[in-house]
């Protein structure tokens, strides 16, 4: 993916890159300062910068924009971004899903940014672009791709020393909970079965964000052979994996039961249920690729060796933690 900054007069922003001067030099666009760069669609868009109005359409990108410092800024959001405590007063605009979403509820909100999910609102993404309003295909699968994202958005929004500040932050609290785990991990790793779903059955593959934050905890996935990020699979696949740990969020619309999970037919073969280690981490946290993506990784640690030390692993930089700006 590719930033540059364009700067002076004379074009729109639904006019073609043209010619030689397409590979990423400064070009002549409009008078103010553009942002141009290649979203998780591959869509080359061109946005107006700084982006004062903006609509999040997940709940992950609400609390990235608010720990930007950019909660002011949010003129739209989902009716699932509860996070911080602020973004409850944030007008909605749908459910997040592509069919609750109100194009009317956003056209109203007079834009100039507006971020989609790249795996669930391309229809919308071409509606917003016949009607000339910017919008950018986002949706992190990993910490990388989450902080390279908060760096788009600092370039978008004139926040570029606070993104800087926030991947800096999460990057070595990374490192440090990683040193961690590792330092824990024993030989052979703990083998882990993280719940998605419960009916139908669906669980976090290899090339998921959840898998990721597995993987950073030293743990084994007992679930390799897909590429699909989020498979279905049989309850015949867990028992024959035989976790040492069963993780699930706490909640699947209604409160997770631990109970309900233990009762399964078959499942008392399992070793984790045997053994007790059936431990929920916020859904909140885990579902999100988001600024609170290391809280969840803290608490799959603590879950994974009860011998950590919790104060320790709890502990957040200062720059991480995600407070209620003004």
């Amino acid at each position: 993916m590719c930033i540059v900054l364009a700067f002076a007069s004379g074009c729109g922003r639904s006019d073609s890159l043209q010619g030689d001067n397409v590979s990423g030099a400064n070009q002549l666009l409009s008078d103010k300062n553009v942002v141009i760069l290649t979203d998780r669609l591959d869509r080359q868009v061109r946005i107006a910068s700084p982006a004062t109005r903006i609509i999040s359409l997940s709940p992950a990108t609400t609390e990235l924009l608010f720990a930007l410092d950019l909660g002011p800024a949010v003129v739209g959001a989902t009716k699932h971004c509860n996070f911080p405590a602020a973004a409850l007063t944030i007008p909605r605009v749908g459910s997040g899903t592509l069919e609750s979403i109100n194009l009317e509820a956003i056209v109203a909100a007079k834009p100039d940014l507006v971020l989609c999910k790249w795996d669930t609102h391309q229809p919308l993404l071409q509606s917003l672009e016949r009607m000339q309003i910017p919008a950018l295909a986002i949706g992190p699968q990993s910490l990388d791709e989450l902080f390279e994202e908060a760096g788009w958005i600092g370039q978008l929004t004139g926040r570029e020393s606070q993104a800087d500040a926030l991947v800096a932050a999460m990057t070595a609290r990374r490192q440090k909970l990683t040193g961690i785990a590792q330092r824990l991990r024993p030989d052979p790793a703990v083998k882990v079965f993280y719940e998605v779903w419960d009916d139908p059955l669906m669980t976090a593959g290899p090339d998921s964000f959840i898998d990721e934050i597995m993987s950073m905890a030293g743990l084994e996935n007992i679930i390799q052979d897909t590429t699909i990020r989020f498979p279905r699979i049989s309850a015949e696949t867990v028992l024959r994996g035989d976790p040492d740990l069963i993780l699930a969020p706490t909640t699947h619309f209604l409160d997770v039961d631990i109970d309900e999970i233990r009762a399964r037919p078959g499942w008392d073969s399992v070793t984790a249920v045997q053994q007790g280690n059936i431990h929920l981490i916020s859904g909140d946290e885990i579902s999100r690729c988001g600024p609170r993506v290391l809280d969840a990784l803290a608490e799959v640690i603590l879950a994974a060796y009860p011998q950590a030390d919790a104060d320790q692993i709890r502990e957040k930089l200062p720059e991480t933690d995600l407070t209620e700006r003004p």
